[in-house]
């Protein structure tokens, strides 16, 4: 068997190697080489992304960095389809980052970028979040890093609560309420305080937008005042009235004494049983906001020689959200533009600014994000349109044809304006998107179609809801109008949308007036002062504005017996106001637009009358000559 064995194997082999003799091979061609496999531009644009903080991470070369990311960026802005949200985000995520991270310290990059890789949801709601023009970088990032040493394992979850403090308290938040001042705990007391108490907080922590618990998180109140506020009043659904909670300090305003709360101490609990003056009252009620979990902001306005101050805070039904600002706005400063300061910037900006907000309520995160992306890469395109031209960035081998532009966006204000209206479709509350079609506006850069385009996107946008705001956005664009006629139609459209709001369509009234008389139609403005005065004599301080420049009208038209007349009409016609408190009586139409009436009455001789007004207002008769 073995013999036979080996004889098989043997022969077996023979047959092997004989066998290429007896039948010569067949040489297969050789096979084409596979195409690359092309990629869609989000793809690549992600992949990019990740190379580059790969890239960045093992090197740390910021420099490589900064240049990659500007280039996928540039090629995002020009390439980039409008479906591609993915795109654009990826894109200024990576060159916000980057920019961001390069001002901070360097012994900190590295453990911070790390860090930010792991935890993306953070990573994403900070880098947006961060204004590039107002913020010191480093200090943010700081704050996030003390954070980070200490709570790990809970910034992630909390991601819009941590990066709204890192913005608030990059650096020492303290306010100043008249004669007392106050000052915020530590930022990781406050993101524990939020932490434990999110169950009771009013509309939650997790799921509220970074942007509106800036308003949440600027508080100066200690922790202990905060817990009081929580035990006495969460859940409360009318926060502002807290305002009239506050009894108003008489003994101060008459006689000048201390007021109770600053020789006891000012605390919140301190100004509910002694009471103060407005500002105390709005500070008391924008605090107890604050520690239940409603944004709210401090706000002030001047009327006459007086301020006054009250609160604003957010309300909301379902998805819809709006901020209330008349809580505490006493009547004679419902016409008076309220400001705030921002949380995020120590900037004072209009309360309708903030109002604007609201819009966010119920949005995704990465709808507000591309908002974001889509303005800075308008901005992109606007500061290419400036520089000298250059050639738009090629498309890469790797991606298909199909998934980008087949033309590049040209750098010029109209593609600006296409990427600025598709980053308000994702979100019509980033107020920054907005203020490049004022400021495009305001540089002479929109004709007149792209105005009464944008007037029909600014209507739809909510002039009913957010009329403060339309407004201030809108004006800019009519002034501008060179044509006088077509200005006023323009005004006159505004004034129509507007009109629910007596401040608001006074405002554009004296408007109209101003471009009359710059266009020497006194007849014309005249009407336009007189409109106010007729309409809004009860309503706000522009009346005052109004008489004035009518008087001035009357007077150089050769008119100047009809003044008091016009004093006269106008004074009758305005109900005094009651249950007012005292500063804020002075500071009434009633009271002032009588002091002007005073005066017009002495000038002409007319002392009889002066007294009986004297009497009406409760003022003291002045000495006769």
């Amino acid at each position: 068997m073995t013999t036979s064995g080996g004889t098989m194997t043997r022969g077996l082999q023979l047959i092997l190697w004989t066998l290429p003799l007896l039948c010569p091979a067949v040489t297969a061609a050789p096979a084409a080489p596979k195409p690359a496999q092309k990629t869609t531009l989000s793809q690549y644009v992600h992949a990019q992304l990740a190379a580059t903080l790969d890239a960045l991470s093992s090197g740390g070369d910021y420099d490589a960095a900064e240049t990659s990311a500007n280039q996928l960026f540039d090629l995002t802005a020009a390439l980039a389809p409008d479906s591609a949200l993915d795109a654009f985000r990826d894109a200024d995520f990576l060159r916000r980052l980057v920019t961001q991270l390069e001002k901070v310290a360097p012994q900190r990059r590295a453990n911070i970028l790390k860090y930010l890789r792991a935890n993306e949801t953070l990573a994403r709601t900070l880098v947006f979040l961060i204004h590039d023009d107002h913020e010191k970088k480093a200090d943010v990032y700081a704050c996030l890093a003390r954070l980070i040493d200490q709570r790990p394992e809970l910034l992630d979850q909390y991601a819009n609560l941590t990066a709204a403090i890192c913005v608030v308290h990059d650096r020492p938040l303290k306010r100043q309420i008249n004669e007392n001042h106050a000052k915020a705990p530590d930022a990781l007391e406050i993101f524990d305080y939020y932490v434990k108490n999110e169950p009771k907080m009013f509309f939650g922590i997790r799921n509220v937008p970074a942007e509106l618990l800036v308003h949440v998180v600027d508080t100066t109140a200690s922790i202990d005042e905060m817990n009081w506020a929580l035990s006495k009043y969460a859940g409360d659904k009318a926060v502002g009235k807290r305002f009239f909670d506050i009894k108003y300090d008489m003994d101060n305003f008459r006689n000048g004494t201390p007021k109770k709360i600053t020789t006891e101490g000012f605390t919140l609990p301190n100004i509910l049983q002694y009471g103060g003056v407005c500002a105390d009252q709005a500070y008391f009620a924008s605090g107890v906001g604050k520690a239940i979990g409603v944004p709210t902001a401090y706000a002030v306005g001047n009327s006459a020689e007086t301020g006054h101050a009250w609160v604003g805070f957010l309300e909301a039904q379902g998805n819809r959200g709006w901020w209330n600002f008349n809580t505490g706005r006493y009547e004679s400063y419902q016409g008076v533009k309220g400001t705030v300061t921002d949380p995020q910037t120590r900037q004072q900006i209009p309360d309708s600014y903030v109002s604007l907000q609201a819009k966010m309520i119920g949005s995704k995160p990465a709808d507000r994000q591309a908002a974001v992306a889509l303005t800075d890469a308008a901005h992109r395109l606007i500061a290419w349109e400036k520089d000298t031209p250059k050639a738009a960035p090629a498309l890469p081998d790797a991606i298909s044809p199909s998934t980008a532009l087949r033309v590049p966006r040209k750098a010029d204000t109209a593609a600006a304006l296409v990427l600025i209206e598709l980053a308000l479709r994702q979100n019509a509350g980033y107020a920054p998107a907005w203020f490049t079609i004022r400021d495009l506006a305001e540089a002479q850069k929109l004709k007149l179609p792209d105005k009464k385009r944008w007037a029909g996107v600014l209507q739809k946008l909510g002039a009913q809801r957010y009329p403060d705001f339309t407004l201030a956005i809108l004006a800019p664009m009519i002034e501008t109008v060179a044509n006088t006629k077509e200005q006023d139609q323009l005004w006159e459209s505004a004034f129509a949308m507007v009109q629910h709001r007596f401040d608001l369509a006074a405002s554009v009234r004296m408007h109209q007036a101003a471009l009359w008389e710059s266009a020497a139609e006194p007849t014309k403005a005249g009407r336009c002062y007189m409109d106010v005065i007729d309409r809004y004599a009860n309503a706000g301080p522009f009346v005052i504005e109004a008489l004035k420049k009518a008087a001035a009208l009357l007077r150089g038209s050769g008119h100047p017996d009809k003044v008091l007349q016009l004093y006269d009409q106008t004074f009758s016609r305005i109900t005094r106001p009651e249950d007012m408190a005292p500063d804020a009586m002075k500071q009434s139409n009633w009271y002032r637009v009588g002091q002007l009436y005073l005066k017009e009455l002495e000038s002409a001789g007319q002392q009889a009358k002066a007294d009986a007004i004297r009497s009406e207002m409760g003022l003291k008769f002045a000495a006769h000559p």
